[in-house]
């Protein structure tokens, strides 16, 4: 889930939810639902639609916005590592049912701020039908999402996903599983073994992650500790990438941020009306003052991300450092 959502929010809504910051649009000095129905577009058709797309407009601005300053005194990696864990032998052999699940671990080496991103699933199965390959978070046990893989019994399925997952800070432990309990699959491997189709091994570390071939009994909770071991991934191969992730840093910082991005969305809000294209009364009568509190949420905006950038603890890891400012002095002899 988008740590930005429901940050700020809407009063009004017929089922609204307590953003996580206590912070609402509507509290801001200005912002009135009349008016801006009275100047909203064709596009937005209402109030609420134009603010939630002014809100998710501020959080993409202030990303871009944070990393262009931290850039100055921070070093942040940008590199990123494609891999792809799970190889299906030159001679399949059958791997039957079991009351598991059954699949891949990728664990992260330390807590840092990166990004885990599920490019594709391909899938192997002596089985035809939908099977959901599940990601799960082995620290929590929750579902971070369910990716349903349509198979043919002994044809290979390639699904394209794209998902991204954060470690926001902590530590980040994945696990791609499916539950094998009526679906019978192959002893395939983490990595390819050619012509020994019956050779595995268990775990290997790349790049700082390690990965492993995965079962957990479905009786009890998906988590680290119920792992019971697990020497193949059951015809399951995932293709996935690992990236120092700013989002990530922001993501662990969103308790301050809820009034940088309250007035950045006001601003962006009332510059809409400034420009609205529905000339009426309320919309000329209003373009001065929309004038003044753009400038006002402005400031406020300013003055709340400077104490961030003052006061917001800057971690020193593998994708972060402090940039060394060098000065040079010159004697004169």
């Amino acid at each position: 889930m988008n740590c930005w959502n429901n940050v700020i929010g809407i009063r009004g809504l017929c089922d609204p939810e307590t953003p996580s910051s206590g912070l609402y649009i509507n509290d801001l000095t200005g912002i009135s639902m009349s008016d801006l129905d009275s100047g909203v577009n064709e596009e937005d058709k209402t109030a609420y639609t134009l603010i939630q797309r002014k809100i998710d407009q501020a959080a993409n601005m202030i990303q871009a916005e944070s990393l262009a300053y931290l850039y100055n005194r921070w070093n942040y990696l940008t590199s990123s590592w494609d891999g792809q864990v799970g190889f299906w032998p030159q001679q399949l052999e059958a791997l039957g049912s079991s009351a598991v699940w059954r699949g891949i671990g990728v664990r992260y080496r330390q807590a840092d701020y990166i990004a885990v991103t599920l490019t594709a699933v391909n899938l192997l199965v002596n089985y035809t039908g939908t099977v959901n390959v599940l990601v799960y978070d082995l620290i929590t046990g929750n579902v971070l999402e369910t990716i349903p893989v349509t198979t043919v019994a002994g044809t290979p399925s390639r699904l394209v996903v794209n998902k991204k997952f954060t470690s926001n800070g902590q530590m980040l432990n994945l696990a791609f599983l499916y539950n094998a309990t009526a679906v019978n699959s192959y002893q395939t491997g983490l990595y390819p073994v050619y012509g020994c189709g019956g050779c595995s091994r268990g775990s290997r570390w790349q790049n700082n992650v390690l990965e492993r071939t995965i079962e957990i009994p479905t009786t009890g909770a998906v988590i680290e500790q119920n792992i019971s071991g697990g020497s193949w991934t059951g015809g399951l191969s995932v293709e996935y990438q690992v990236a120092c992730s700013f989002e990530s840093l922001l993501c662990a910082h969103i308790g301050q941020l809820g009034y940088p991005l309250l007035y950045k969305a006001g601003m962006l809000i009332v510059k809409e009306m400034e420009f609205s294209k529905r000339l009426n009364g309320i919309i000329s009568y209003n373009r001065e003052r929309n004038a003044q509190l753009v400038e006002y949420y402005q400031q406020q905006y300013d003055a709340y991300m400077s104490r961030y950038f003052e006061q917001a603890y800057m971690p020193d890891t593998g994708c972060f450092s402090c940039r060394q400012r060098v000065r040079q002095v010159s004697r004169i002899p």
